[in-house]
């Protein structure tokens, strides 16, 4: 007897395959029924009906993300800088950006300091991440990225300025900073132990801060004696940023004069804010020495 050939006289296969563009045709050639081009098209719309609505939820959710990152990171310092008070004698780490500070200047392997020219020339961000180690605070934090927002787009490039940086917090210039700027800015002196600083929880420490020169130079300044920023601010969290505080919380604010937000959105310096309950609010807490 003749053995069956599995290919040719074995039972024929279960499903048979159709070419696709049978089944745009109402019924398919296999005799099946099919997908009409109508009701493709009405899946397709379903889906980018369903794309459209979850999209903006998951850049929502990405960015609601990278705020929280950023509120801890200001959290991360704030309690760096008690911890640093409590270690020295209630004295407050100085604010400006030099090697005495929280935060050095960027600096060569070999310890040189770069320039303003070679700030804005810098093709990685390794000089400001040396700078971060070398600071005062770094002893507490112990880690390069508290000391960046994911929302800061300067260590990509992507800034007004265009220049690459890395840190993205500032210390208010009464923190100990420099006691020229706080004359000129209307204060007396600066602060330089926390014992002297009234209802810290009032108080900033650490604000946003994004200088287009590619770095945040110095400690962040405003003018006390009349209406008007001399720094900006950020808003890259849906007009908010967060803060530091003397007692060791951060919080976020959102800004409400839109002229803060236009002010920060486009790094304006010199802004004027007569009747900017923002320019109000940060002059409150201001810490004044006594």
């Amino acid at each position: 007897m003749k053995t069956p050939h599995p290919r040719t006289d074995a039972a024929a296969p279960r499903g048979i395959k159709c070419p696709i563009s049978a089944w745009f045709a109402g019924r398919s050639a296999c005799g099946q029924a099919a997908f009409t081009l109508i009701e493709v098209l009405v899946v397709v719309a379903i889906i980018a009906l369903l794309l459209s609505v979850l999209l903006p939820s998951l850049h929502r959710a990405r960015e609601q993300g990278k705020q929280a990152v950023c509120l801890a990171n200001q959290h991360t310092l704030a309690l760096a800088f008690v911890q640093y008070a409590a270690e020295f004698r209630d004295a407050i780490v100085p604010s400006f950006t030099d090697q005495y500070s929280w935060v050095d200047w960027p600096k060569l392997p070999n310890g040189r300091y770069l320039t303003e020219d070679e700030l804005q020339r810098a093709t990685d961000v390794e000089a400001h991440k040396r700078a971060i180690r070398d600071g005062k605070l770094y002893r507490y934090t112990k880690a390069v990225e508290v000391y960046h927002c994911p929302s800061d787009g300067r260590d990509r490039r992507v800034s007004v300025g265009g220049a690459l940086a890395y840190v993205t917090y500032s210390m208010l210039n009464c923190m100990n900073g420099d006691n020229e700027w706080e004359r000129v800015i209307g204060g007396t002196r600066v602060t330089k132990l926390t014992s002297a600083i009234r209802r810290p929880g009032d108080k900033i420490v650490f604000v946003e801060e994004s200088d287009p020169r590619g770095l945040n130079m110095g400690s962040w300044v405003m003018y006390l004696n009349h209406e008007e920023w001399i720094d900006p601010l950020t808003v890259w969290h849906h007009g908010c940023s967060t803060l530091g505080f003397a007692d060791g919380h951060a919080l976020v604010r959102r800004w409400v004069d839109p002229r803060t937000v236009k002010m920060s959105q486009q790094q304006q310096f010199y802004q004027q804010a007569q009747n900017n309950a923002d320019w109000q609010y940060m002059k409150r807490s201001w810490t004044v020495a006594r």
